[in-house]
């Protein structure tokens, strides 16, 4: 007797898995030593290496926000 059939994910879950796996890309070696792992230029007077990892987390930010709001059910 075959077991139950697995559901498909859906779409909001996987783009948040897309998500988390490009940032884990862009914080860790080598994405980050090629694009991230520099002082110049100065991104509104910080070092562009602290504006990329505050960048990301903005970002994160808003991915978290529309994911809540797609998955939130309203009555």
């Amino acid at each position: 007797m075959p077991g139950p059939t697995p559901r498909p994910v859906p779409l909001p879950h996987l783009l948040l898995g897309v998500y988390v796996a490009a940032c884990i890309a862009c914080m860790t070696w080598p994405v980050y030593a090629q694009l991230g792992a520099r002082i110049e230029p100065r991104v509104l007077g910080l070092p562009f290496s602290f504006a990329w990892v505050i960048g990301l987390m903005v970002a994160t930010f808003a991915v978290m926000c529309f994911y809540h709001h797609a998955t939130t059910r309203r009555g």
